[in-house]
């Protein structure tokens, strides 16, 4: 008796784990195929439809398949967007925070909400930082920025890298991106400077330095003409 309990449980579970992937799987296919069309709407809509249909049955009595499921969904989700023109250093750093949430998610509404979040942060960094809309030599300028956002950037410095004459280069970043490199550079700065203070991990004067500012009284200044307001304020 007792080893056919254990060969039917088996047999259960192989079969129930068999049904999660092939229903995982199918979702994730239509998802991807539709996030590489930039159908974001849509593909909000399917994700939760996924939560319904896939997810809730196993996770009503182990949370954990459900972390398991969403960690991979968000994986994927980061690495397509990064192949979308999104710079990796912001796919990864959401990732990363994704991950420090599922961890400490309890319950299927939570694991929810955490999937749609990301979708939105990436939705909007996409529509922020994505490359693909620019030509070869706005991308390679855009990427430069991006590698050395914990350093001084210059427009000079980064004409001197890419190997370009640097009025033709603020001109043509000017008409693809819509802003000048200076620009460009303190949104991106300005913009990770907020999510390290609301990590709590740094000081703003650490934050300050980290980001390459010569003072902190000149990255106040810079952060509250992007960000609207000064950085102790964020907290």
């Amino acid at each position: 008796m007792k080893t056919d309990y254990v060969t039917n449980q088996h047999l259960l579970e192989t079969e129930q784990e068999h049904s999660f992937m092939k229903d995982n799987l199918r979702f994730t296919v239509s998802l991807k195929e539709m996030l590489r069309r930039g159908d974001f709407k849509n593909y909000k809509q399917l994700l939760l439809d996924s939560y319904v249909e896939t997810l809730a049955p196993y996770t009503f009595t182990d949370i954990e398949i459900g972390k398991i499921y969403v960690a991979i969904h968000a994986n994927d989700l980061a690495n397509i967007m990064s192949d979308m023109g999104i710079p990796s250093n912001i796919t990864e750093n959401l990732k990363k925070e994704t991950f420090v949430q599922i961890t400490k998610a309890e319950c299927i509404h939570e694991l929810q909400q955490i999937s749609i979040n990301l979708v939105n942060r990436l939705e909007q960094e996409y529509k922020k930082y994505g490359l693909k809309q620019y030509s070869y030599t706005i991308q390679r300028a855009v990427e430069y920025i991006h590698t050395r956002r914990f350093q001084a950037i210059s427009t000079s410095g980064v004409a001197a890298y890419l190997g370009v004459e640097q009025t033709n280069l603020s001109k043509r970043f000017h008409q693809e991106v819509g802003m000048t490199i200076t620009d460009y550079v303190h949104t991106m700065k300005t913009d990770m400077a907020k999510t390290l203070i609301l990590r709590r991990c740094y000081s703003l004067m650490e934050i300050s330095d980290m980001l390459g500012y010569g003072s902190y009284h000149y990255f106040c200044k810079v952060f509250k003409k992007y960000q609207h307001c000064l950085p102790s304020q964020v907290r």
